[in-house]
């Protein structure tokens, strides 16, 4: 049934039926609506009493809860909307009818009158509520469903314990990774090393008094050494702006590597290292500085 039809149905068997914003009906209880005949009840069988704050009650929500099958939230929506709809008819000036009630009109002072109306003599009795089943009662032949399972176990243990021995792993690696490590030198790897172990030293290096002299007699005694000498230069970078030129004298100075600026123009700086050894040794050394540090030096 409609909610037009269940508000008069819940009126005549309560006896009083409230509205919210609109008000109170109350049924005389000494009148049998269903005895009634089509043509009417009697002048003042129902009453209305004005509130503008009401609010619904529990039973009639309950009612209509049972009657439509629907849920409180649903159900109470129905009823507002439907009140809702009869309050901008009043407003508009026109009635509002209720179904085996009446109908309500605004007067003066934003005032309401009722009119009674005609009885609606469908029996309470003959609602459908087949749908409306308790769900607490098992029909017979069902059996009620067992949603409880047994207790699992707990399976956070071991991936927490996992997850330990992962951390403690990693904290062993960084650890290790942390500390030098020793590095056998072989007699094919010793002028690797020390090349090397150069370019990590201060890389400005005066060449030894007693090494140049020794080279010097050398050249007397030797043609082959003539042409070589106890030191040479390399270009380790070359950059465009002084403001570069400085950032890398910085990054190299950080490593302990001590390296010359010099400016050919205003757009050509030179970063230059002293080598300590013989110029035989440049293609040996520049080898090692590519190979070990990646630098790409050149002859100054």
């Amino acid at each position: 049934m409609k909610i037009q039809e269940l508000l008069s149905q819940f009126l005549y068997k309560e006896k009083t039926l409230t509205l919210p914003g609109l008000g109170r009906f109350d049924l005389d209880p000494s009148v049998n609506v269903y005895e009634l005949k089509e043509e009417g009840w009697p002048e003042g069988t129902i009453s209305f009493t004005m509130n503008r704050n009401a609010v619904v009650p529990d039973d009639l929500l309950q009612f209509l809860m049972q009657q439509t099958g629907k849920m409180k939230p649903l159900a109470m929506s129905d009823l507002e909307s439907y009140v809702s709809n009869g309050l901008q008819l009043i407003n508009i000036g026109k009635p509002f009818p209720l179904k085996g009630i009446g109908s309500i009109m605004k007067a003066k002072d934003n005032l309401l009158t009722f009119e009674q109306g005609s009885p609606a003599l469908e029996k309470i009795d003959s609602i459908n509520t087949d749908h409306v089943r308790d769900r607490t009662v098992l029909a017979e032949g069902e059996t009620e469903i067992d949603f409880s399972h047994e207790e699992r176990k707990s399976s956070k243990k071991p991936i927490i314990i996992s997850g330990i021995i992962i951390a403690l792993a990693l904290i062993g690696w960084a650890v290790w990774q942390a500390f030098p490590k020793k590095q056998t030198t072989t007699p094919e790897n010793e002028n690797t090393e020390q090349v090397a172990a150069a370019a990590d030293t201060p890389l400005v290096q005066q060449p030894d008094s007693s090494t140049f002299i020794k080279d010097t007699a050398q050249v007397a005694t030797q043609p082959s050494a003539i042409l070589d000498t106890s030191s040479f230069k390399l270009i380790v970078e070359t950059l465009s702006s002084k403001a570069k030129a400085d950032a890398r004298i910085a990054f190299h100075k950080g490593r302990a590597r001590e390296l010359q600026l010099e400016m050919k123009d205003s757009t050509n700086y030179q970063l230059i290292l002293h080598v300590a050894r013989p110029l035989r040794d440049t293609a040996f050394v520049k080898d090692s500085l590519f190979k070990y540090y990646g630098i790409k030096a050149k002859v100054f």
